[in-house]
């Protein structure tokens, strides 16, 4: 689905993430972890083929160059959800999912049942900047998974959802990384991550990096090395100790 060799991402003379070697295969759910500034976002950006200061290393998508795909082409191919939405027209959520769609197949995902899955359906007819944080987030999710690529990129998909909502998209993203399908987001709580993840990629923002199966990194030496703190494990959930 997508490869990186030898990617570096360097910011504000800083590297950020140095020689990252590292495979998404389908039906992987990958999450990325890291503080904030580690490089999370700018990594997304780089996959996604969009442009980061300070790149070097090559970006792969079905084992072909990431710049030798056509614009068209490569949106079938992944999609990336932003931290923020930015709604430059006053369109219903209704509007705003038909026209995300790029990939017409009979297994793509269908608005009606997005909808229901991620609690937006009573949203439908509603002006989608006039919703709250975390009504939006959902109608973005939404919006990624209606272009019908078969990898998304998700920048902190559940950063404004409250608990509930936690839960139910990820629930629903347990179940769209199926097949020849995947996912990688970015997110922060290691708790939700095991729930959700099968993969993690940790960042530590000065270059290192660790990539494996989620029992294999979410470890307390990983979590402390990644976000500066010690933490344990009590009943299941990771917490700061």
């Amino acid at each position: 689905m997508l490869e990186t060799r030898a990617l570096t991402v360097r910011a504000a003379g800083r590297v950020l993430v140095e020689r990252l070697d590292w495979r998404v295969n389908g039906g992987e759910r990958w999450c990325v972890i890291g503080r904030n500034g580690a490089g999370k976002s700018l990594v997304l950006r780089a996959r996604a083929g969009l442009g980061v200061p300070g790149r070097a290393g090559e970006v792969l998508w079905q084992g072909r160059a990431q710049q030798d795909w056509p614009v068209n082409t490569a949106a079938a191919v992944r999609a990336l959800m932003p931290q923020q939405a930015q709604d430059r027209f006053a369109l219903t959520v209704e509007r705003t999912l038909a026209l995300s769609r790029v990939v017409a197949s009979d297994d793509a995902p269908r608005a009606t049942e997005l909808m229901a899955a991620l609690d937006i359906d009573a949203l439908a007819a509603r002006r989608a900047d006039q919703l709250s944080g975390g009504e939006r987030q959902r109608v973005a999710l939404a919006q990624c998974a209606m272009q019908g690529a078969a990898l998304m990129l998700l920048d902190e998909p559940v950063s404004f959802q409250d608990p509930a909502h936690q839960q139910r998209v990820g629930r629903w993203l347990v179940g769209a990384a199926a097949g020849e399908r995947a996912w990688i987001a970015s997110a922060h709580d290691p708790s939700w991550i095991a729930r959700v993840a099968t993969h993690v990629l940790a960042l530590s923002g000065d270059g290192r990096w660790q990539a494996g199966p989620v029992e294999a990194i979410l470890s307390a030496p990983v979590l402390e090395q990644t976000y500066g703190c010690a933490w344990r494990s009590v009943e299941g959930a990771w917490i700061p100790a």
